[in-house]
């Protein structure tokens, strides 16, 4: 198994439907894209200035699977379409499940 997980902070002019409209459109992938097992999607409570306001988790079947996704067409639309317009930063991390102790 291998997890990409990844916090987005988005600029001012982000709304709540640009939000919410991501959150859907990522939780939308599995069943889009081969290998991409589940889609795991919350929003940042706004509790505590400075924090993210997404973050996901997607579960993959392999490192492979993960390497198709990051050019397959339906997620190059969802990033094109809904996250670069309103991103302002991002933090990523892949986790290979197979090389954790």
């Amino acid at each position: 198994m291998f997890r990409h997980v990844g916090l987005l902070t988005f600029n001012d002019e982000a709304t709540t439907n640009n939000r919410d409209g991501i959150a859907e459109a990522l939780r939308a992938l599995p069943g889009q894209i081969p290998g991409l097992q589940k889609a795991e999607v919350s929003i940042d409570a706004g509790l505590t200035e400075g924090n993210a306001d997404l973050m996901f988790t997607m579960t993959f079947d392999s490192k492979a699977s993960w390497e198709a996704y990051r050019t397959h067409a339906a997620h190059v639309a969802v990033l094109t379409d809904h996250i670069k317009p309103v991103l302002s930063s991002k933090t990523f991390v892949q986790i290979d499940e197979d090389f954790q102790s």
